[in-house]
């Protein structure tokens, strides 16, 4: 299909859910359709209307994708441009206003959406105007966790930014409800190095999303839903959402908050309402949002709309939609199932659902009122295309614990041929090589604490990440000064062909390393053993610190200390 000039849209992050949305929406209407894609084998890549699919730069590369997009605007001259994530909206944030491919975008002005990528100023202002928001505060980017007494639990940790630089990545941090002190220092500990964190007060209820378009300054549709099931069970993203009436306070204060904004194309506003209705805002999600698909099936077909802004044509208000239309993300729901059926049902912070009400709930679709994400019958290949990945997951878990198990067996046999005490040593140990996956946690500690136990072994450490000179999280530095190890120095190193050929025995911590020995140094894997072999009646596998509570970590570390002692014990 060929493009023309007057039509053309360019769907950036076209792999995501909203971008599926978009293009099936967009398809539909017979309008020529260049998607950008992060990765190849998603969803949308399987779509009949994926007829120009454009491989997207990495995240980081901003003036990479802004030469890229540029060359495609100069190829194709898109009519609109639409970021379906918040990845891609930052790429255009990054231009000015008066760019020509920033104003395909229908964004509002720069000053508005950073109000709205940032919660602390979106509750700041929320604030002002008198809209209700949790009590909260900020925690500033580089202090200590140390330096911010607890206010209480359970309370809710947020980025100010959700999309964070770490380590040269640009990561996604989503909020976390912690209900203990060693949990709010843990995740402090991760975060503040890099972002400035809102500590929130805990509010109970479910989210509901207000959605808006602005034109010109004026609201050209509105529509309201509600979360039924939300992943993780405390709180987040939802799986399966309902169109709910039009609730007009809501409606009224998420156009007060935009207005203040001079708001312009979409945005999403969402609120927390509590069993009693008392409301409470979230933040601002100045994108397209996750539940997409309901909004275009209960009637507000947004994609549409922004077209016919952006060519100009005259749109009529949409003020009314299908009420109590359902919507699914089948794959993410699953998962919610899972999470469901595990849930322990008397914790008063996860939202869960009786198990009754939870299978009857699949037999809505019959009823002609749900719908499921992506699944069309003028489409048919999307949902094939789920279908076969719902069953490779839930065949894979089965298939990878016996892999796994035979794996363990076979490490666990070789350990024993070469360190029990009948066994012959076929290479005298003199290097000792240490290795984990990132060397900032778990290697590093065993390096430093066998080379004080066994001073006349040449001892190191390493990692299989891709990058060196990365320090210790603090959790870890603090855990292993308890005994008596110092890495408030510490560098990481990268694994190279040179450590492992020279060391006599390569020590790892689980089953994942000796599948990278496999995949990376299939010749070393006769020298290649579990550190967690050498401590008998503890741990085969021994857990990365490096997400875990300082008293997880604790725990992590005495095991590795009866191990190093065994393994001082088999070398003597």
């Amino acid at each position: 299909m060929s493009s023309t000039p007057s039509s053309a849209v360019l769907v950036l992050d076209g792999d995501s859910r909203a971008g599926l949305a978009v293009v099936q929406s967009l398809g539909r209407r017979g309008i020529p359709l260049h998607v950008g894609v992060r990765a190849t084998g998603s969803l949308t890549a399987h779509s009949r209307w994926s007829t120009h699919i454009h491989r997207q730069p990495a995240v980081e590369a901003v003036a990479e994708a802004h030469a890229w997009m540029r060359d495609l605007h100069a190829q194709y001259r898109f009519a609109l441009v639409v970021p379906a994530t918040e990845a891609s909206l930052l790429w255009l944030r990054a231009l000015s206003p008066q760019d020509p491919l920033r104003r395909l975008a229908l964004l509002p002005a720069d000053d508005a959406l950073d109000i709205a990528l940032s919660k602390e100023r979106t509750r700041a202002l929320a604030e002002r105007i008198g809209l209700p928001v949790p009590g909260s505060r900020l925690l500033a980017r580089g202090t200590s966790p140390g330096d911010h007494e607890s206010a209480g639990f359970p309370c809710v940790l947020k980025p100010a930014s959700s999309k964070v630089q770490v380590d040269g990545r640009l990561d996604t941090l989503a909020p976390v409800v912690v209900r203990d002190a060693s949990t709010r220092s843990a995740v402090l500990e991760k975060w503040l190095p890099h972002v400035d964190v809102q500590e929130q007060q805990w509010v109970p209820g479910r989210g509901v999303g207000v959605e808006l378009v602005y034109a010109n300054g004026e609201v050209v549709a509105e529509f309201v839903h509600e979360r039924l099931h939300e992943l993780p069970l405390t709180g987040g993203g939802s799986t399966l959402r309902r169109a709910a009436k039009p609730d007009r306070r809501l409606l009224e204060l998420s156009k007060r908050l935009l207005g203040e904004l001079h708001w312009q194309g979409v945005a999403m506003v969402e609120w927390r309402r509590a069993d009693d209705g008392a409301i409470h805002l979230m933040e601002i999600n100045p994108r397209l949002w996750g539940s997409l698909p309901l909004t275009i099936a209960a009637g507000v077909d947004v994609p549409a709309l922004l077209h016919d802004i952006a060519a100009g044509k005259p749109v009529q208000p949409v003020t009314r939609w299908k009420e109590n239309a359902s919507a699914r993300n089948i794959g993410e729901d699953v998962s919610w199932m899972k999470a469901n059926l595990l849930a322990d049902r008397s914790d008063p912070l996860l939202l869960t659902q009786s198990l009754p009400a939870m299978f009857a709930g699949w037999l809505r679709v019959f009823s002609g009122r749900e719908t499921w994400d992506g699944w069309r019958l003028r489409d048919p290949a999307v949902a094939i295309a789920e279908l076969g990945r719902i069953a490779r997951g839930l065949c894979a878990r089965p298939a990878e614990m016996l892999r796994k198990r035979s794996l363990r067996r076979r490490i666990v046999q070789a350990h024993a041929a070469r360190f029990d005490a009948h066994g012959e040593q076929v290479r005298p140990i003199r290097n000792l090589l240490f290795l984990c996956y990132g060397n900032i946690c778990r290697s590093p500690f065993a390096e430093r604490l066998a080379q004080r136990s066994m001073p006349a072994l040449d001892v190191t450490s390493a990692g299989f990440h891709p990058r060196s000179g990365r320090a210790s999280p603090a959790h870890v530095v603090h855990a292993a000064r308890v005994h008596a190890i110092d890495l408030t120095d510490w560098s990481s190193r990268e694994v190279t062909g040179r450590m492992v050929a020279d060391a006599d025995c390569i020590v790892v911590m689980d089953l994942s390393h000796v599948e990278k020995m496999q995949a990376n140094f299939p010749e070393a894997m006769e020298r290649t053993t579990l550190l967690g072999l050498f401590n008998r009646g503890g741990p085969v596998e021994l857990a990365d610190p490096y997400a875990l509570s300082p008293e997880k970590t604790g725990v992590v570390m005495g095991d590795m200390v009866r191990a190093i002692a065994g393994l001082a014990r088999t070398l003597r």
